[in-house]
């Protein structure tokens, strides 16, 4: 259940709720920035003879949340089960306290995790972002390959391996800047027919490259925050930079994402406009107008392992480079499937396949990457 769920079983307050939460009173998890209960551990919660009395006797049940003092007050009558009663507060005598819901390998019921989920991790840039002064820096490597028959004599055959890097820094709690750095080596090889190629045997052809990929920029926001009926709504601004084949664009997005414990549902839409283009040079990869979507989900099978999946598309209005020219293809799809894995305090392995589909071009992708979770910079 989220907390207005668990408000209206207790019949208090979300506030109520939330600060019980908070302070480790009722058995709660927070999952990112939202807090999720378990029913019937609300109902164990509830069965203590201590609790039941005082919740009971909340003086604000018909009235509502009157002032801070009265939450106070509510909050010192009110005891978790294994929580001892406030000797000053109540003069009934201490009770023993209960076995905790929680296994000892668990962390305490209510307690803040100091280091990021799995979870949120898989989920960066689509639904967490880092709180203030807090940075993240990732390091990834990649292969590709792909096949494209440009006639029936002619075949097309293309080798990628990547670098990257993204640096993560919270300029404030929701709000997050985001700095994507890749870098690509591609080899392309051309075999030719020998009957069109004059030749007694196919001639092929090799054309190494080695790229320096262009450099994106974003500022990401939280627009809205998940609750009740809806989710939470994540806005970008985006920039790329020509530090490569020479892209320069401006844009922006939106992220939405809902919550189905354990597992989170999201789905986003992106628009980028080509400030700089040369549809002549095969490198360049941006045109007038660039559109793209995703949607997929996250499951977070335990505290260490997360699996995703999602659903890729792009829309570029590619055009002839010469007028005369086929021009390039205009729709892009692909899956990919990955997992989050943690390997040790802050730092997660991040393995995932992504398989183009449709189109005359098909092509597989694998892809590794870490990411390293630094220390906040900001006071607590």
């Amino acid at each position: 259940m989220d907390l207005d769920e668990a408000a209206a079983l207790l019949r208090v307050q979300p506030e109520i709720v939330r600060a019980l939460a908070e302070s480790q009173r009722i058995p709660a998890r927070r999952v990112g920035d939202a807090w999720r209960f378990w029913h019937s551990a609300l109902l164990e919660w509830l069965k203590g003879e201590q609790a039941g009395r005082a919740a009971s006797e909340l003086p604000g049940r018909s009235t509502g949340l009157d002032g801070a003092e009265t939450l106070r007050r509510e909050l010192q009558n009110l005891t978790a089960k294994g929580v001892g009663a406030d000797p000053q507060n109540s003069q009934a005598p201490p009770q023993p306290p209960a076995q905790s819901l929680a296994t000892p390998a668990t962390p305490t019921v209510g307690e803040r995790p100091s280091a990021p989920t799995t979870e949120e991790v898989a989920l960066r840039d689509q639904r967490i972002l880092l709180k203030r002064g807090a940075a993240t820096i990732d390091f990834g490597a990649s292969y590709g390959r792909s096949d494209q028959i440009l006639y029936p004599v002619v075949r097309a055959e293309e080798k990628d391996v990547g670098v990257n890097s993204t640096l993560r820094y919270g300029l404030a709690d929701d709000l997050q800047l985001t700095v994507h750095v890749p870098t690509t080596w591609r080899r392309t090889t051309t075999f030719a027919d020998a009957s069109i190629s004059g030749t007694s045997a196919p001639r092929i052809t090799t054309t190494p490259a080695a790229i320096a990929g262009d450099a994106s920029v974003s500022l990401l926001g939280v627009a809205w925050r998940e609750a009740v009926g809806r989710p939470t709504i994540v806005w970008s601004l985006d920039g790329l930079v020509p530090t490569g084949a020479g892209d320069r664009g401006v844009g922006g997005g939106l992220v939405l994402s809902k919550s189905y414990d354990p597992a989170v549902l999201f789905a986003g839409f992106t628009y980028m406009y080509g400030l700089h283009t040369n549809p002549s040079n095969s490198l360049w990869s941006l045109a007038k107008h660039n559109f793209g979507f995703q949607v997929g989900y996250t499951y977070a099978v335990n505290d260490t392992l997360a699996l995703s999946m999602a659903f890729l598309g792009t829309y570029r209005n590619t055009r002839s480079p010469d007028g005369v020219a086929i021009p390039p293809p205009r729709e892009n799809y692909a899956l990919q499937l990955g997992t989050t894995w943690l390997l040790s305090r802050g730092l997660f392995m991040e393995p995932a396949v992504a398989m183009r589909l449709g189109g005359d071009n098909p092509g597989v992708s694998l892809s590794l990457n870490f990411s390293r979770s630094l220390r906040s910079l900001s006071k607590p």
